[in-house]
């Protein structure tokens, strides 16, 4: 009787965790089917959540009386190796319930003492729409990331052009001043001018410096080292004067060109160059970026 009174006791224990373990999956927010080892649906729990098809049109039945044939497969091969191999399948498919795509996904175990597999199936529809969205907003963020540095990337060689473009400018003006206007203010110095012409000729210097004094500050430093005279001389070997042409305007001796020519060379780094010289005053640039 004891014995008798003990297996009661343990197939009452046994029918409470059954209960217990049934109401869990109920409570599961989840589809569970139960298939076997073939893939044929032996049980099922849907909550209240739509089925692709009725209970009479799968129950018995094999997946791939059931489901699209593709997805069969995979649940086929699934539930094999979850049967062979003791681990957990995971699997990722969509299907078109009531006219709407979902996405779902299955994660089977072992069960049925072996020859069965138990399948849990969560609608992941609104993550997968969430990820989708997500995507679409990173591509959409990309194209406008490659937009922008395309377009820094061009205001970039706009700006260097606009600054190479001032620099060029204001180098052209100071040249101007220096080379081609100061030489004869200093030699209508030298002339009997009135004082009134006199005053008339510092305001004109006066102004020039005043229009010169920024453009020095940013000058090359090789631009600033020529005294007048050689500044006069510069301007003409830019115009191709020959030294003997030069001496001719200038009221100066074939020897004293020469001389300046050594002191203008030697000024702008060219004593040991072959770079020429009026090349370099054309292209108003320091040796270095000429050679």
């Amino acid at each position: 009787m004891d014995e008798l009174d003990a297996l009661r006791k343990e197939n009452a224990q046994l029918k409470q965790q059954l209960e217990e373990s049934s109401r869990l999956i109920k409570g599961l927010p989840d589809l569970m089917f139960t298939l076997s080892r073939e893939g044929v649906f032996m049980d099922y729990a849907a909550m209240g959540l739509p089925l692709y098809r009725s209970p009479e049109g799968f129950m018995g039945k094999s997946v791939h009386e059931v489901l699209p044939e593709a997805l069969a497969r995979q649940i086929t091969t699934a539930c094999e190796a979850a049967v062979g191999t003791g681990e957990r399948q995971t699997l990722e498919y969509s299907l078109v319930l009531e006219g709407d795509e979902h996405h779902f996904e299955a994660r089977m175990m072992r069960c049925c003492q072996g020859e069965g597999v138990v399948a849990f199936v969560r609608d992941v529809t609104r993550v997968a729409l969430v990820e989708e969205a997500l995507r679409n907003r990173e591509k959409e963020l990309e194209r406008k990331t490659v937009g922008l540095e395309e377009m820094n990337t061009a205001l970039e060689v706009l700006l260097k052009k606009r600054s190479r473009d001032k620099k060029a400018l204001e180098e052209e003006i100071l040249f101007t001043i220096r080379e081609m206007i100061h030489p004869w203010i200093e030699k209508l110095k030298g002339t009997r001018l009135g004082s009134r012409q006199m005053a008339y000729l510092e305001v004109v210097e006066n102004n020039l410096s005043t229009i010169a004094r920024p453009l020095v500050q940013t000058a090359p430093s090789y631009q600033l080292q020529l005294t007048p005279s050689e500044i006069e001389i510069t301007n003409l070997i830019r115009e191709g004067k020959t030294n003997k042409e030069i001496a001719d305007i200038l009221s100066l001796s074939v020897k004293t060109i020469e001389t300046h020519r050594k002191n203008i060379r030697r000024k702008l780094g060219l004593t040991h160059s072959k770079t020429n010289l009026r090349a370099l005053l054309s292209a108003s640039l320091p040796p270095s970026e000429l050679e």
